[in-house]
């Protein structure tokens, strides 16, 4: 196997020097951990959303003093003005024989009556009823008001509206007279409810209870007035009046927790005020077991924050941040249905679940973490783990953990928690005999499957039901949140009463007996559940089998306490029984069988046909995933298909297609899945076109002069081609997403590999050429074809479809072949720009100028071939149109073509802090200079030739993000904006939000000269500058400028020659849209047209027309775009898994629907491409012009490569 080695003893060092993990510390971060660890709130107290309905959200908390009092029929006169027509005395009836009797009779029922009720609802028994000035907090909850008394002994109060008969009212209220306004505090709030919940009273953990007396409360404010409070109780009784259990949140409340969720990340959260924000505020989730802390997430060069959403009132803001050092794991990780979470592990044992919105911002904060810890969800790391536990490094449990996790399973989501096997099927003896195969479960079968009598009854069922859609065996699931709380009551017992609404279980139902437990699960036709690692912890820790909190848990029918669990008869102690639980797992027995049941849970037999051979077959609700989701149309479908798949239980990810090895077999990577690690966009809820290539919006040529020219290109022509297709293309089309694993049997691209020691500062700047007589093509049609010692690869168009994306087939009307010239890790650290200069002379040399986050700016020499000869070099490269590009075999194709080195370094300048941005211009007289911005906030100009820095000049407050140089027209006279010597102009973007315009002198001998002061400056960006693109408007003196930002907005401006400054266009940030990542400006045909591209993967052009801008084509190409660049009706993007899309446009900058892909352009592992540039080099008429392109990757790599027609 190759790639990436985690583990100490395979690889003590990465690339980069960094240390690596041993695989037991890899497991040991999936140990189970203790429940006083998983508790990360803002909430303070006794007070925790557990308390609260399913899906109901807490909004706001003040300090406040509570008063109570039953509502009887001589109502105190402290609550006089609450007036409820239900609690209304009905009119008494006077009958004309028996008055007296029955006056009497009456009178005793009614004095009877009123000794009960008094001694039923006294002071003592329900101090809930009978609050006298109790100072605690009041919590107002979307569908509930909690009072929370500071004395513990006291219990909480939870009020729920739909028990009210008006929303609370602040009192007094006009409508009372002066003489009863003396008696009453202005600043406090009343309402009544006929019933209300009170739990943890004396600070215990017990079953909620309801009281269902009448009762007034009167609430003061301590600090602040009642009035935002009263309003926000109005607008949430409304709400709840209208309200469908059953159908999620409902836009009413999200949009009353609109302020709370969008609070912008406070600067004052940080701990040290030179942090800089590597992200946007992320809309986020911190998610427990059957908690969701909603937020916000910032990552910096430093931390990373978590910003808890506290109040839709202003107020504070606290956060809780880790620092990246500290990470010993990650994991990508479901929210529901949604592949939308991560999950980080610590090495303190701890981890944390973080649920972002889209899959795509998941990704973006995956990308920014360390790169020298594992990914448990990758498919090399699973295959090491495989490895390791063949060689016996790892325990059966620890590679239990791993595959868990790899399959998705978390501790931290009930829905998800990790399965593990019954092992022992002997409860009853009094000595456990681990050699005898009599004492295990046969664990080939399921549990379902376990008993033939009850399996005879499942099958029955299900011949009965064929004529139904999707016909199962098993009505109930092995794992699911219920059943992993019937284990864990005694140690999550808040849990438990939040699942049960209040209450545990009946007795007779809960977890009390081992024995009686596998007895159940064996007979039950109701119960095929497993177990959870709990049960195998090589620490023995039992306490999920002793009730030492002593929870009043009830007493079964036979009279007997339910206390802590009994044990069998083999076993002294819990501890015990956990022991020899660990060590039948870890038997001899037991390790021949686990890779059957593997098979079962997480392997071929857990889905489809092989499922229902094996007796393993379940409800269709759980194998439903984010495809299936996003397939449902309406808010409400989604809902209850999510709840009812984590509420049923959810088979986990399948990771293996062939039957697991057993420990003695040898292991290679064709068992594994392919696709597993869901690093692509595939099928998620983020709407249509996200996990795969979809053209958005239809090209359209109302607007366009010309409709005529809209014609494709002749090179664009589709080429016939008499190729069959081959069986490996046949089945690389049927996988589940075209872009992963679509292009060859090796291992799919895994996430990128980068340094975290540097500050990740956004790139921009592509570093095209602006000396626009370098660009001398005549378009790729026009070159002849040329064949080069160099490796050839393909990449087939990916079509789009209307109705299944995910099943895009690969259509072979048009061909690319990329050529590669050389491959070569020349940095340190992420590439942030790259350019090549065509070069002249007999050697025909150009010049490759990189930038990198390491500080660096280095300049290489390219030696191109004049002529290569056309032959037997061509097969030494993979020409398949479904390649797959294997880092290996491209740079032995690529170092053997060719005697001497493509790439010699003929300079390098350092700066002490990263270089973010690159640009290049030529002096006019053969000279180059390269100008680089970075974190130190200064633009700098570097004279190629002479090797040295020429100019400088302090741009902006913060680092410099976006940089782009213009030449000068030559018939652009003297104005305010082009002075009279200059020669160009530069323009600079900044974390500051604002991009400065700068007058440039540039003359012979590499002599630049930079004004002190700048042009213009403008300041109509939104948030953070990411990058900036710059052009000169066609027959006039003007420029236009566009700055791209990192809340996914970006602006277009219009700079005229009299210095008037005009903001053409703004395109507002969506939430949760990701940065604009790069944009860029082309002239075609004497018209401006603009490309965008964006972290959520879509990419779209606009064009100038009659001073505004106007949208033409929109796209997206499934996975984050991180460079773009154009020439000659060719749109090449680089995105954040390592591949180069090609988008043919139409005159126009209209999109075609034939992409081309290349994945892994720079090497195997698929580092994301940070960088690319295009041009053309030598001369297309004599035969010898070519289109040279350039990328550079995450992990300081740069691949240079000849694109090309293909010729088949």
């Amino acid at each position: 196997m190759t790639g990436v080695s985690w583990f100490n003893g395979n690889n003590d060092n990465d690339d980069n020097g960094s240390k690596s993990f041993s695989i037991k510390e890899a497991a040991q971060a999936l140990y189970p951990p203790k429940q006083g660890l998983m508790k990360p709130t803002s909430q303070q107290g006794r007070f925790s959303t557990l308390l609260l309905e399913h899906g109901e959200q807490h909004i706001q908390d003040w300090a406040v003093i509570v008063y109570s009092s039953p509502i009887s029929s001589s109502a105190n006169p402290v609550f006089s003005n609450v007036s409820s027509p239900r609690h209304k005395k009905p009119p008494q009836t006077t009958w004309a024989q028996g008055n007296s009797l029955q006056s009497s009779s009456s009178a005793t029922n009614k004095k009877s009556k009123s000794k009960s009720k008094k001694k039923k609802y006294d002071k003592d028994s329900y101090p809930s009823v009978h609050m006298t000035k109790i100072e605690g907090r009041l919590h107002l909850c979307s569908k509930s008001i909690v009072l929370e008394p500071n004395d513990t002994s006291r219990p909480i109060v939870r009020v729920p509206f739909a028990k009210m008969d008006e929303p609370p009212k602040e009192f007094p209220s006009s409508s009372l007279t002066t003489t009863t306004t003396g008696d009453f505090d202005p600043m406090c709030i009343e309402f009544s409810s006929t019933k209300h919940i009170i739990c943890k009273a004396n600070n215990c953990i017990g079953a909620f209870e309801g009281v269902g007396c009448s009762t007034n409360f009167k609430v003061t404010f301590l600090h602040s007035s009642p009035t935002s409070c009263v309003k926000l109780c109005l607008q949430l009784f409304q709400i709840m009046q209208v309200y469908k259990p059953g159908h999620g949140t409902s836009p009413e409340l999200e949009e009353l927790l609109k302020p709370m969720l969008d609070r912008p990340f406070d600067p004052n959260n940080l701990y040290d005020v030179r942090e800089r924000p590597l992200t946007s505020n992320l809309r986020c989730s911190l998610l427990t077991p059957l908690q969701q802390q909603r937020g916000c997430l910032v990552m910096t060069q430093e931390r990373i924050y978590f910003q808890f959403a506290q109040g839709v009132l202003e107020g504070d803001s606290r956060a809780m941040s880790w620092h990246p050092a500290d990470i010993q794991a990650y994991a990508r990780r479901y929210h529901g249905l949604k592949d939308s979470a991560v999950e980080i592990y610590w090495k303190d044992q701890t981890s944390t679940l973080l649920a972002l919105e889209r899959t795509h911002e998941r990704e973006q904060v995956v990308r920014l973490l360390p790169n020298n810890v594992p990914c448990h969800t990758d498919r090399e790391f699973l295959l090491q783990a495989s490895q390791e536990w063949q060689k016996k490094n790892i325990t059966n449990y620890d590679y239990l953990l791993l595959v868990n996790s790899a399959a998705g399973r978390s501790f931290q989501d009930l829905s998800r928690y990790p399965v593990f096997p019954w092992v022992i099927a002997d409860y009853t003896s009094a000595k456990l005999d681990l050699t005898k195969e009599s004492t295990f479960r046969d664990m080939t079968k399921p549990v379902g499957a376990l008993n033939e009598k009850r399996l005879g009854y499942f099958q029955q069922r299900y011949e009965s039901m064929r004529d139904m859609e999707d016909p199962f065996l098993y009505g109930t699931h092995y794992s699911a949140a219920g059943y992993v709380l019937y284990y864990l009551v005694r140690s999550m017992p808040e849990q438990m009463l939040c699942l049960q609404n209040g209450k545990f279980d009946a007795p007779d139902r809960m977890f009390h007996s081992i024995d009686h437990c596998y007895r159940c699960v064996l007979s039950n036709h109701a119960d095929v559940k497993e177990l959870i690692p709990e049960f195998y912890h090589p620490n023995n820790d039992y306490d999920f089998l002793i009730n030492a909190r002593g929870l009043q848990l009830g007493a079964t029918q036979t009279g007997d306490r339910v206390n802590d669990v009994s044990y069998p008869p083999w076993a002294k102690s819990p501890r015990h029984f956990l022991k020899m639980n660990s060590k039948a797992l870890e038997s001899e027995i037991c390790t021949q069988m686990l890779p059957r049941w593997i098979d079962l849970i997480f392997g071929s037999k857990s889905r489809g046909e092989a499922a229902k051979e094996a007796h393993n077959l379940f409800h269709r609700s759980s194998y439903m995933g984010p495809s299936d989701l996003a397939a449902l149309s309406t808010p409400e479908e989604r809902f209850q298909a999510e709840l009812q798949a984590t509420e049923f239980g959810i088979v986990p990810d399948q990771l293996f297609i062939g039957p697991h090895p057993l420990r003695h077999q040898t292991v290679d990577d064709s068992f594994v899945k392919p696709d597993i690690g869901r690093t692509s966009f595939s099928g998620t809820e983020e709407g249509k076109g996200e996990g795969a290539w979809e053209l958005l919006e239809t090209p359209s040529t109302n607007f366009m002069d010309h409709p005529e020219q809209d014609q494709q290109p002749e090179f664009l022509n589709p080429i016939p081609t008499n190729s069959s297709e081959s069986d490996f293309e046949s089945e690389a089309r049927d996988r589940h997403h075209p872009f992963n694993e679509l292009y060859g049997n090796g291992p799919s691209p895994q996430r990128s590999s980068r340094k975290s020691d540097r500050p990740g500062i956004p790139l921009s700047g592509t570093g095209d050429l602006s000396e626009k007589s370098d660009r001398t093509g005549t378009g790729f049609g026009g070159i002849p074809p040329s064949l080069s010692n160099a490796s050839s690869f393909s990449a087939a168009p990916l079509s789009p479809t209307a109705t299944d994306h995910a099943n895009a087939r690969a259509s072979a009307s048009t061909e690319w072949d990329i050529k590669f010239i050389e491959k070569s890790r020349i940095h340190a650290d992420t590439v942030s720009g790259c350019s090549v200069i065509s070069g002249t002379g007999p050697n025909n040399q150009s010049i490759l100028a990189t930038t990198s986050l390491d500080g660096g700016l280095k300049i290489h020499n390219v030696s191109f071939a004049a002529k290569e000869a056309e032959g037997p070099s061509k097969q030494q490269g993979i020409t398949s149109t479904l390649s797959r590009f294997s880092y290996i075999t491209m740079s032995r194709a690529a170092g053997s073509s060719s005697s001497q080195p493509k790439l010699a370094e003929f300079r390098s300048h350092t700066s002490r802090d990263a270089l973010a941005c690159l640009a290049l211009i030529s002096d006019g007289h053969g000279g180059k200079i390269a100008f680089a911005g970075g974190h130190d906030d200064v633009v700098f100009a570097y004279g190629i030739t002479s090797g040295c820095a020429v100019a400088s000049v302090y741009s902006h407050r913060d680092a410099v993000t976006g940089l782009d140089v213009m030449d000068r027209p030559s018939f652009v006279p003297e104005s305010k904006l082009w002075r009279e010597q200059s020669t160009h102009i530069m323009v600079s973007g900044s974390w500051d939000a604002t991009v400065k315009v700068w007058s440039v002198i540039v003359s012979n001998g590499e002599t630049v000269s930079i004004d002190r002061e700048p042009l213009a400056e403008l300041f109509d960006a939104d948030s953070s500058i990411v990058c900036v693109s710059s052009a000169c408007v066609p027959n006039e003196e003007s420029v236009v400028i566009s700055a791209g930002c990192a809340d996914g907005s970006f602006c277009v401006w219009k700079i005229h020659g009299d210095g008037v400054k005009v903001v053409m266009h703004k395109e507002q940030a969506k939430r949760g849209s990701g940065p604009c990542s790069v944009l860029k400006w082309s002239t075609m045909n004497g018209k401006l047209h603009l490309f965008t591209g964006f972290s959520t993967g879509k990419v779209a052009s606009f064009t100038l027309k009659d001073g505004s801008m106007k949208k033409v084509s929109a796209a997206s190409v499934g996975v984050a775009v991180q460079c773009l660049a154009y020439s000659e009706n060719i749109l090449l993007v680089g995105c954040s898994d390592g591949g180069l899309r090609l988008i043919p446009t139409r005159e126009g900058a209209q999109f075609t629907t034939d992409l081309s892909l290349w994945p892994s352009v720079n090497n195997k592992s698929a580092p994301g491409l940070s960088c690319l540039s295009m041009s053309f080099v030598g001369n297309p008429a004599d035969g010898s012009g070519k289109c040279i392109c350039c990328t550079g990757a995450e992990d300081g790599s740069v691949a240079l490569f000849e694109l090309k027609r293909a010729h088949r």
